[in-house]
């Protein structure tokens, strides 16, 4: 009995030992490009693919955020850009989508990666998923919705 729960305590300590080499780095690398506007900066050269699926450089910020550093901060930027009145209703629509389907890219590759997963496993399908059924929203929000009404 005493075995099995060592087992359990040290796996256990093992497999957050893991986590914590990749998501504190993260974490790090993340307030230190908060701190110098370095998101700013990289959204300016990231936006651009994003207006396909309809999106601005204030809507792709969010998306941007959320696919590298998780949905959790995604989420603070897109409430705080919808607060601004920076987005269209269809623009929320599509980064929740892609947002829902893509978040922390980055970091979960990272997290699988070290797992031994390949990562184009982990990644094609996924950006691949998130572009068809934003550009899916987009669709609809824009053409079949107002042949509706």
């Amino acid at each position: 009995m005493i075995d099995v729960f060592w087992d359990g305590l040290t796996g256990g300590f093992e497999g957050v030992w893991i986590l914590a080499r990749v998501v504190i780095p993260l974490m790090v690398v993340l307030e230190v490009f908060k701190a110098n506007a370095w998101l700013d900066k990289a959204n300016r050269v990231i936006a651009p693919p994003f207006r396909k699926i309809g999106l601005s450089q204030d809507g792709a910020f969010p998306v941007v955020v959320a696919s590298v550093f998780g949905l959790t901060f995604g989420s603070g930027v897109i409430l705080s850009n919808i607060r601004e009145n920076r987005l269209s209703d269809t623009e929320i629509r599509i980064s929740g989508t892609f947002m829902a389907l893509c978040h922390a890219l980055i970091e979960d590759t990272l997290i699988f990666a070290v797992l031994g997963i390949p990562i184009w496993i982990l990644v094609v399908p996924r950006l691949a998923l998130a572009v068809l059924a934003s550009y899916a929203v987009l669709w609809f929000f824009s053409v079949a919705r107002p042949r509706l009404s």
